[in-house]
């Protein structure tokens, strides 16, 4: 499912639904989303489905844990991973 949350940070071409596989911006680059999310850049390192995920330094895996893929990930693909129940003060 695709999200209709939005970068709020000044880094242009940020898109929370795009996979590439090729790296466009810095492993571990954080921004924040107008759904007063946080979400982070990483590398999937298999496939990982929509639903809860697992990132572990810059590198996601399809375990359960305290991220949410809003878009699935084929393995070796870069993109966008929002942390679940994430709060901006």
């Amino acid at each position: 499912m695709a999200t209709t949350d939005f970068n709020i940070a000044s880094i242009a071409g940020v898109n929370f639904n795009r996979r590439t596989t090729t790296k466009e911006f810095a492993l571990g680059t954080v921004v924040h989303g107008t759904a007063n999310t946080i979400w982070i850049y990483v590398l999937a390192s298999e496939a990982v489905a929509t639903g809860t995920c697992t990132v572990t330094g810059t590198t996601l895996t399809d375990l359960g844990g305290n991220f949410t893929a809003d878009t699935a990930f084929a393995s070796g693909e870069y993109g966008w991973v929002r942390r679940t129940a994430a709060t901006v003060a």
